[in-house]
């Protein structure tokens, strides 16, 4: 008999369970999947929008916008996106309502609150803000689904709300519609719930005395069922609105109603003013609730402000205190029998309701744990797994390396394991008596200028410092210079090496360095592994390709690991090893103390692929720090850890995300504030295996884990830490490099333009284009936003620079439609004269002599020259005319 044909299958956006497109819930965890869009039901779905986040489905609409499951391209990661109705954008208010959410909620930087940590326009002007992604349910519908909560409960999920609003108060922001469909709970493994307070839609920025008045003198913003009395007469409101809206929910979740109901919600908010608070004891009699609840509910419900909860710390206070006296009170006798739930009696087989004894026989009743055994803890760090044949292929680069240098390579996902099959492998090396030197990116992640090198060079030359330059009095000119180069600093304006001449010069002092080290240490082998190659330097990556290239007479072996899509021009014969994920049945047998079915919903997607090592470690701590349904994704993983830290803890974590790897202890310090122990801090997240410490000197446990947390933090936090690491570095004379980077993030555009164009300037000195292109391209986007922001003057001048500077690099590199846009753009940007417009016609007139296009060229330098001549530049007008005579057929 022929099957029909199975239904087309797409996962649950909250568990990753497999879901039938026809299914209206979720058979894993009873998400509404039913109510998310598909493509063809909203046309975002499908686009990406600025930034490089992928619309995937429709989760749900609200007054203000629709929000989309997302993902953020460069991680994999989840996002939510939430983008303002079309219909709404003729409306100005409801516009700067939207971005004045994004700019309030991009401050928030506390666990149970949602992180905002992008904002921005749509290519249609649609304003839009990006989040963390949240897999749990509202209190709304866990109220419904549960029935009445526990009292215990209740207080702990009002206290984790509170929590949230004391830091939104501290920074002015009021949330302004806190209502249970606003708070998200999600269970732990260990028991109790874990809070997020969404949507602070309403929000307003209290102290930006020139931002539009957002909510207009009497339009009501809110719930009127959770609305204060202040809120409901359009009076300026402050944080006790929001401990009213607490007080309203702590008297839903008592009573199971709300205080006041009426027809329309106009009558809901003359009660709200003057009718008074029903006493929840005589609505939910059933529920015995203790008096002291009481006195709390009416306090927070007090009509005047100033009879209620003042802060939300002392509405967090006298919560404990009630939970503490209500408990002090003995328990009421426990029933015999469970409602609801029926066994089968093993002696008589009778269907009877769940007790101690059967009312049938009388035998006693066999009653299962609702909650599962505690699994056996997982040692942790794992050992290396599953990667002998991945070590003999690397012994195998390490025997051919006999009499010459050659090379390998370790390819693979972020995550997979390269740099701890690599550290194995040299472990293994160093024992067998060879020299290992081990180098990688710099820790800014700002491609500082030869630091691979550099710290290669200095460990083949067994100094850890700055060697003296005594040191190569023995090697050749060329070797010297490039010796000279890379531990002098910077260049003297009196060298006239072009490009090429420098990158020679650096490949033979790497090509000597290997020698002096050969030589010094008996002919011993030589392993040299580079980290991350992807990240390093363009000037350290193409010595080491040169020196590849043409080999010098020693036997070492270069291994680098990196991520796809890199060609570090190393050709095919230094072979590459492509390494996956765990296969399923270590992964099983890993996790078997630890209930794999329950753990890994990530096993039934893996395939061929595999489950990262990193998964599979980070699976394991979620599951010990009490996680339940881990996300099936790694940087999803990570990142729900991230947000699950205490605040302190999240805080350091991002300090240390901004300010890179071998972060000094006191820098971290002069972050976060003197008000944390950071001492403290940094062993907890060192339990959590987050972070690594060497004496003062601390670095995030893996590459990823800073990628997420960067990501992750709330954008306008994230801009004040980078400008405090401005701060820091300036002290500490950091490289222009990572000065630069840390200038543009921070938003400091007159900064951040200076030290970008020299970082650009010194990259093409050197010939290292990518280095150059990607300075260019910080510069132009910070010159393009102060044209609406206004901080420097005549910024449309600092497009033209900049634009004209990344066009001709773009042209040298070979992208000459890339080269033509950025250029034509800043020709629009320019006057009908001057000099800057002369110089922006002769590099599109370049373009087109590169794309042997001599009529556009002719053409496009003939106008040059014209404009040359009435701004009487001589030596541009030279140059141009020279150029002109050389081009004509």
């Amino acid at each position: 008999m022929e099957q029909p044909p199975s239904a087309p299958m797409r996962p649950c956006p909250q568990c990753a369970t497999a879901c039938a497109t026809d299914h209206q819930y979720c058979p894993g965890c009873g998400f509404p999947v039913g109510a998310i869009g598909t493509e063809n039901d909203d046309p975002l779905v499908g686009r990406t929008l600025p930034g490089g986040y992928q619309i995937l489905d429709l989760l749900s609409v609200g007054g203000m916008g629709r929000v989309y499951r997302s993902e953020q391209r460069a991680l994999a990661r989840t996002v939510a996106v939430k983008v303002i109705h079309p219909h709404l954008l003729a409306d100005e208010n409801s516009i700067v309502r939207f971005m004045t959410e994004a700019r309030a909620a991009s401050k928030l930087n506390h666990p149970n609150s949602v992180s905002v940590i992008d904002f921005g326009k749509t290519e249609e002007g649609s304003p839009y803000l990006v989040m963390e992604y949240l897999r749990g349910k509202d209190l709304a519908r866990v109220a419904y689904e549960q029935g009445p909560l526990p009292f215990k409960r209740i207080v702990d999920v009002l206290l984790q709300v509170l929590a949230a609003l004391i830091e939104a108060h501290e920074i002015d922001i009021v949330h302004r519609d806190l209502k249970p469909e606003n708070i998200l709970l999600e269970p732990m493994r260990r028991g109790g719930d874990f809070v997020k307070v969404v949507d602070y839609g309403l929000a307003k920025l209290k102290t930006d005395s020139e931002a539009a008045n957002v909510t207009m003198p009497g339009i009501v913003c809110g719930t009127p069922d959770y609305m204060a009395p202040e809120q409901g007469r359009g009076d300026d409101i402050d944080g006790r609105a929001d401990l009213y809206a607490v007080g309203v929910i702590l008297f839903q979740l008592l009573t199971g109603r709300l205080p006041f109901e009426a027809e329309s919600p106009t009558q809901v908010v003359m009660m709200h003013l003057s009718v008074p608070v029903p006493d929840p004891r005589q609505v939910a009699p059933e529920r015995d609730i203790p008096d002291i609840f009481v006195e709390i509910v009416h306090k927070a419900l007090a009509k005047e402000r100033a009879d209620r909860y003042q802060d939300g710390q002392e509405f967090a206070d006298a919560l404990t205190a009630g939970l503490e006296e209500a408990q002090s009170v003995p328990p009421a006798p426990l029933m015999s029998m469970l409602p609801g739930k029926v066994v089968e009696c093993p002696v008589c087989t009778a269907s009877v309701p769940m007790a101690r004894f059967c009312f049938e026989c009388g035998a006693r009743l066999p009653v299962k744990s609702e909650r599962p055994a505690p699994a056996e803890p997982v040692e942790l760090p794992l050992p290396l797994l599953g990667r002998e044949d991945d070590l003999d292929w690397l012994e195998d680069r390490r025997n051919q390396a006999s009499g010459l240098l050659c090379g390998g390579r370790i390819v693979g996902e972020s995550g997979a394991g390269k740099t701890r099959l690599v550290n194995e492998f040299l472990d293994r090396s160093e024992r067998a008596g060879d020299i290992v030197v081990r180098t990688g990116p710099d820790p800014y992640w700002a491609e500082v200028a030869y630091f691979a090198l550099r710290r290669a060079v200095s460990a083949l030359l067994g100094d850890s410092s700055i060697p003296d330059k005594n040191r190569w009095t023995n090697a050749d000119t060329s070797a010297s210079r490039g010796l000279d180069e890379l531990f002098a600093g910077r260049v003297s304006s009196n060298d006239r090496r072009s490009p090429a001449e420098r990158r020679s010069d650096l490949g033979d002092a790497l090509r000597w360095a290997l020698k002096d080290c050969r030589d010094r240490n008996s002919k011993k082998r030589i392993i040299m592994a580079i980290d991350d190659l992807h990240r390093v330097d363009g000037s350290s990556r193409t010595a080491f390709a040169d020196c590849l290239g043409d080999p010098p007479a020693v036997e070492a072996l270069f291994i680098a690991c990196h991520t796809p899509g890199l060609d570090p021009g190393w050709g095919a014969q230094h072979a590459t090893r492509v390494i996956g994920g765990l296969a399923a049945p270590i992964v099983t047998r890993v996790l078997k103390t630890s209930r794999p079915s329950e753990s890994l919903q990530a096993l039934n997607d893996a395939g061929t692929r595999g489950v990262p090592a990193l998964y599979l470690e980070q699976v394991i701590r979620f599951l010990q720090d009490g996680g339940t349904q881990p996300p099936t994704r790694l940087a999803d993983l990570i990142a729900q850890r991230i947000s699950t830290l205490d605040p302190a803890e999240r805080k350091v974590l991002q300090a240390l995300g901004v300010l890179g790897d071998e972060a000094e202890v006191d820098s971290i310090k002069r972050l976060v504030g003197k008000s944390l122990d950071v001492s403290m801090t940094l062993v907890s997240l060192g339990a959590a295996g987050m972070i690594e410490e060497n004496g003062t000197i601390v670095s995030l446990s893996h590459p990823l884990f800073r990628e997420i947390i960067l990501v992750a933090t709330p954008a306008e936090v994230r801009r004040e830490l980078h400008a405090g690491a401005v701060r820091v570095y300036e002290e500490c004379e950091a490289p222009i490099e990572a000065l630069a980077v840390h200038a543009y993030h921070a938003q400091d555009s007159f900064e951040a333009l200076m030290l970008l164009e020299q970082v650009a300037d010194r990259a093409m000195a050197r010939g290292d284009l990518p280095a150059a292109v990607s300075s260019l391209r910080r510069g132009l986007t910070t010159a393009r936003e102060e044209i609406y922001r206004g901080e420097i003057d005549d910024p449309m001048r600092a497009v033209s620079i900049f634009g004209r500077k990344l066009g001709d690099a773009l042209t040298l590199a070979g992208d000459f439609s890339d080269a033509s846009g950025v250029l034509r753009e800043a020709l629009d940007m320019t006057g009908p004269a001057g000099v800057e417009r002369a110089h922006l016609l002769g590099s599109l007139a370049q373009v087109a002599h590169a794309r042997l296009d001599s009529e556009d060229a002719l053409k496009y330098l003939d106008d040059a020259i014209e404009v040359a001549k009435k701004c009487k530049s001589g030596e541009l007008l030279a140059n141009l005319t020279t150029k002109r005579v050389a081009w004509t057929p």
